[in-house]
């Protein structure tokens, strides 16, 4: 039978990968964010609403300098999960991801989905943004200037999503890309009272799943299969308890897969943002690094909107790894501006004995 031999995550917020003295750059563009939740109360704000509610103290985390060694202590971070990715060098990986406004809207757009294909293409991210900041223009560098068509494992796709009907999960499945994804999504309910629009454009695989492809694969390519969870957008957005569940029951059908593959899992997204919130980061970050379901499956909704609810991810991912606690590697509260906006960098792994 297959076997899950270690577990990677990190945050995939442009932070990541633009350089600290640019980091302002990006908080120029929090000021338009329509997705602004405060933290104490879970209320959607404006930037000057959160401003005016905002911790004094943030502001002492506003400096070029500051900016800059956390960035550094993020690329150490990174570094490190690429080499241990490619210590374990993993047959498989099983990845765990949500799309935002990439490859689902409102026409259709499901909780769980698993993609099966023979092929996930990924485009740069260069060029294919119209509308780019300079902020996310720097940022979008990560991702690469050739495309990649990446190898998906068809046949545990196949099995998982199988497997998971036999769990009682209505798990939506596709099986090729289209050539332009758009489409809109809201309004909705909580954050989201109102609509987002994309216009038709070449779409390749999502954000959540591009990033640690293309920052700390460092090359390799080990057939995936991709899971996408709707975290975002209510809603039909997946509950905490309901990651949880299916990280477990996607643990039990890799465990019951004919082979002898050795397969990772493997996820991005998070913590908090478009602000920060120590207090979720740290809260999901517990339950993380010790195993502990009770914690991961009741974390506060309230707490859990907006791009913040990308924490599910992990979530799942922990589901996956079992009783293996996550080892954290660093945790950066990511403020970019003084009223608070900005993310939870987080670096983790699980490694089981």
């Amino acid at each position: 039978m297959a076997k899950i031999v270690a577990g990677f995550a990190s945050s995939h917020t442009p932070l990541m990968s633009l350089p600290g003295q640019d980091w302002a750059k990006r908080a120029d563009d929090d000021k338009r964010n329509r997705e602004l939740v405060r933290p104490t109360d879970g209320k959607h704000v404006t930037y000057d609403e959160l401003l005016a509610s905002a911790d004094p103290k943030i502001a002492d985390h506003i400096d070029e300098e500051v900016f800059c060694k956390k960035f550094n202590a993020i690329q150490v971070a990174l570094n490190e999960l690429q080499d241990t990715f490619a210590q374990v060098n993993p047959d498989v990986v099983v990845m765990f991801g949500d799309d935002q406004d990439e490859m689902f809207f409102d026409d259709n757009y499901p909780m769980i989905s698993v993609y099966w294909g023979d092929m996930l293409t990924h485009y740069p991210r260069l060029g294919n943004r119209p509308g780019m900041s300079e902020a996310v223009r720097i940022s979008a560098s990560v991702y690469g200037t050739e495309v990649i068509d990446y190898p998906v494992d068809t046949n545990l796709g196949l099995h998982i999503v199988e497997q998971l009907a036999e769990r009682d999960f209505d798990v939506a499945q596709s099986r090729y890309m289209k050539e332009e994804y758009g489409g809109t999504i809201g309004p909705g309910t909580w954050y989201l009272d109102f609509q987002r629009q994309t216009k038709p454009r070449r779409q390749g695989m999502a954000h959540a799943f591009a990033f640690p492809v293309c920052r700390w694969f460092n090359g390799k390519r080990p057939p995936m299969v991709p899971i996408t969870i709707n975290t975002c957008y209510p809603p039909n957005w997946i509950s905490p308890r309901r990651a949880y569940a299916l990280g477990r029951s996607v643990r039990e059908a890799i465990e019951a897969w004919d082979s002898d593959a050795r397969v990772a899992v493997v996820t991005s997204g998070g913590l908090s943002h478009f602000t920060v919130d120590e207090e979720i980061d740290r809260l999901a970050l517990q339950g993380l690094t010790t195993a502990d379901g009770g914690i991961l499956s009741t974390l506060p909704r309230y707490k859990l909107q907006s791009a913040t609810t990308e924490i599910l991810n992990w979530v799942a991912a922990a589901g996956a790894m079992g009783d293996t606690p996550m080892e954290q590697i660093t945790y950066q509260p990511g403020y970019r501006s003084p009223a608070g906006t900005g993310c939870g960098c987080a670096v983790g792994r699980w490694l089981p004995e």
